[in-house]
């Protein structure tokens, strides 16, 4: 069962793959072919396939005694004098059974171009090579022959040009009317002439649109080189069929004929050997060398170059393609991906029509000077441009479907950190309880719970009077009025609990015949400080009092309270005995208010005066815990 799988599969790839690469060459060639000359059997049109030539500087056409040399056209041959300028003539006969009625000549292949007679008229006048230039056409001509130049019977065509290409050519002509001559020639100039053209445009409009997309996505190399194979394609035909090329720039012109065509060897070489994973510097390297090498070379020799320029370095490149091609051929089967094997079917199409071309240009295999690998070519970019397209389509799903897992991914990992956020919130909230809770038991123990405490075993030894158990109970319920005012959720505001506070030491004060002056500068409409802080400043601010009237012996106390540049002071001064700093029974009193000071990172000092003692201290607030205007100062 596996084994039959897996042929259905090679076979489905291998289906596929052939099935892509033919279809979109036969597509091209289809549209090229619906432009082609059909066979030449219409009524009244004669084809001349036989003639003579001769090697003649000749103004007029040389007679019969000079050397003629019958041939079949198309005729083709080696011309003498290497690079020098040849005169040729041609002649053919057809014959004419009504010399009054007008006909036309059709020439299908007249490379050289040249001076046309009809019985000794000139009919026509075609540019050919000279001394200053050398010309090649690409195209088909149509040339009218007048009544007056026609003779019943036998009539004479000979046609005179001049060449310095290798090869010599003359083609077969046909003669006829119009009518039937006009749509052979219209069709064969699309043929030659402007799907070429179209062709061309199209390879440049798609290697600059392929070099755009390259230049924006820098790690796709094989787009960049498919850019690179659509513009040397483009530039080398556009070079290769002008039909006149001066001869001071002869060199310059064939040197980029050249460069073009081997950068487009070398880059479609380069595409399969990365294509099928198979590209290393060394091959990259020295083809690259090899190139630009035989280039330079050419420019440095000029015209002497070119013969071994066209036998031998552009055949130089086949062992490299057909490397490359063996090496995609081997990926092909390793992979059986329907871009790889799809590939295999363009570049062995691409090099039969490059085979074909090059037999054409050195006249070998009797083939008919018609060029295919021009047209050919775009057919096969096309199969390149579909398979990058196709993996640069999958590479989207591929990277859709990879969004998408992250993005999953990346869902679960939020719902993940959500739960845990919710967890540590939980832990935080009941953390920060348990230290509030443990602040107040320590509150508690500390103030009232120390008191009772002290009270209790004063009472037990009967050491203590009814007026100072009073005075004991009396600490101990404003100790817990105090903590309950700072922990209370409802005032967070400091303010209005140090105004408690004040509201009972007051009457106790008074009672003891101490006057009391409270004085405010500069204080916000609100001052909020968590209840931990607020409780240190009121512990520090009441115990500062109770040392005032239990042991200053002081008439008067000022408790001044201030904010300026996000700073708390509170100040309390009296008019007693005076602090000693360096007696040793100052009680404990003053080291819990430095302590409380501590915990809340504030600033305590505590100092005599000559006319008493003043305890200072400074906190510093948050930024968002003052709100509104301060309040101007006031005295009660």
């Amino acid at each position: 069962m596996k084994r039959r799988k897996s042929g259905s599969s090679i076979f489905d790839h291998w289906a596929s793959a052939l099935f892509r690469a033919t279809t979109l060459i036969v597509l091209w060639l289809a549209v090229l072919a619906t432009f082609a000359p059909a066979n030449v059997h219409a009524r009244d049109v004669v084809r001349v396939s036989r003639g003579a030539f001769v090697i003649s500087g000749a103004v007029d056409a040389p007679g019969d005694a000079a050397p003629w040399q019958a041939v079949t056209f198309p005729h083709r041959t080696a011309k003498p004098g290497g690079d020098a300028l040849v005169p040729y003539w041609y002649r053919a006969s057809f014959d004419s059974d009504d010399p009054s009625q007008p006909v036309w000549l059709f020439f299908p292949k007249l490379r050289s171009g040249g001076t046309i007679f009809v019985n000794g008229t000139e009919v026509g006048d075609i540019r050919s090579a000279d001394a200053l230039t050398q010309v090649r056409w690409f195209r088909p001509n149509l040339v009218f022959v007048p009544a007056a130049a026609l003779h019943k019977g036998q009539n004479v065509v000979a046609v005179q040009f001049s060449i310095r290409e290798p090869l010599t050519s003359f083609g077969e002509f046909m003669v006829g009317a119009e009518p039937e001559l006009r749509d052979r020639f219209d069709n064969l100039l699309f043929w030659e002439d402007t799907s070429t053209t179209v062709s061309n445009l199209i390879c440049l409009i798609f290697g600059a649109l392929t070099l755009t997309f390259w230049l924006r996505r820098r790690q796709e190399r094989l787009y960049g080189i498919l850019a690179a194979c659509a513009l040397f394609w483009g530039v080398r035909t556009f070079v290769f069929r002008m039909p006149v090329v001066p001869m001071d720039y002869w060199v310059l012109w064939r040197f980029c004929y050249y460069f073009t065509t081997g950068g487009f060897i070398v880059c479609i070489t380069l595409f399969i050997l990365r294509f099928s994973q198979s590209a290393t510097p060394r091959v990259t390297n020295f083809l690259l060398a090899y190139w630009l090498l035989g280039c330079a070379v050419f420019l440095l020799l000029g015209s002497a170059a070119r013969l071994p320029m066209d036998a031998w370095w552009t055949v130089g490149f086949l062992p490299f393609t057909a490397y490359g091609t063996v090496r995609l051929v081997d990926f092909a089967c390793r992979r059986r991906t329907a871009s790889s094997i799809a590939m295999v079917f363009a570049i062995l199409f691409a090099l039969a029509l490059a085979l074909h071309d090059f037999g054409v240009q050195h006249n070998l295999f009797g083939l008919d000077e018609f060029y295919l690998l021009h047209l050919g070519i775009p057919a096969f970019l096309l199969v390149m441009a579909s398979v990058l397209l196709d993996r640069f389509v999958r590479t989207l799903r591929q990277s859709d479907i990879t969004a998408e897992q992250l993005a999953a991914r990346v869902a679960e990992r939020e719902a993940e950190l959500a739960k845990s956020y919710e967890r540590l919130s939980k832990l935080e909230r009941a953390h920060a309880t348990a230290e509030e809770r443990q602040r107040i038991m320590q509150d508690m123990h500390d103030g009232v719970g120390s008191q009772l405490l002290s009270s209790l075993l004063m009472i037990e030894r009967s050491e203590v009077s009814k007026s100072d158990i009073v005075s004991l109970l009396q600490e101990c319920l404003d100790d817990m009025r105090l903590v309950i005012d700072s922990l209370s959720p409802d005032e967070p505001d400091l303010l209005p609990v140090l105004g408690n506070l004040r509201f009972r030491m007051e009457p106790r004060m008074a009672k003891m015949g101490l006057v009391s002056t409270w004085t405010y500068r500069d204080l916000p409409d609100t001052l909020e400080l968590a209840p931990h802080d607020s409780l240190q400043i009121l512990r520090i601010i009441q115990e500062a009092l109770t040392n005032v009237f239990k042991h200053a012996n002081a008439k008067r106390v000022w408790v001044n309270v201030g904010f300026e540049d996000g700073v708390l002071e509170l100040r309390v001064a009296d008019d007693g005995d005076g602090y000693d700093p360096t007696s040793q029974a100052t009680g404990r009193g003053i080291g819990n208010m430095r302590s409380r000071a501590d915990r809340i990172g504030a600033e305590f000092s505590i100092r005599p005066e000559s006319t008493g003692t003043v305890v200072l201290l400074r906190f510093h607030v948050p930024s968002f815990a003052a709100a509104a205007a301060p309040v101007d100062a006031m005295e009660a």
